[in-house]
């Protein structure tokens, strides 16, 4: 526990220690169901996996591309 602010007598606990939540913070409830939460993950794992396929053949027709260049200019 580290205390972040000044001074402080005997006995007395005042001020910001590092393990307490910032003024105002109230922690998250969950606001959707189980089946809905499960539901937006299993949709973003999808969306992930297209991105990440979109991405690997991007890339490999980008290094196919550089490597017709350099072959066609050598």
């Amino acid at each position: 526990m580290v205390y972040l602010g000044g001074p402080i007598g005997p006995r007395r606990r005042r001020g910001i220690y590092l393990h307490d939540p910032p003024p105002g913070y109230h922690p998250p409830r969950p606001g959707l169901p189980l089946k809905d939460r499960q539901r937006q993950a299993r949709q973003e794992r999808v969306l992930m996996r297209a991105a990440t396929i979109v991405l690997v053949l991007t890339a490999a027709a980008v290094l196919v591309i550089i490597s017709l260049i350099i072959a066609t200019h050598s």
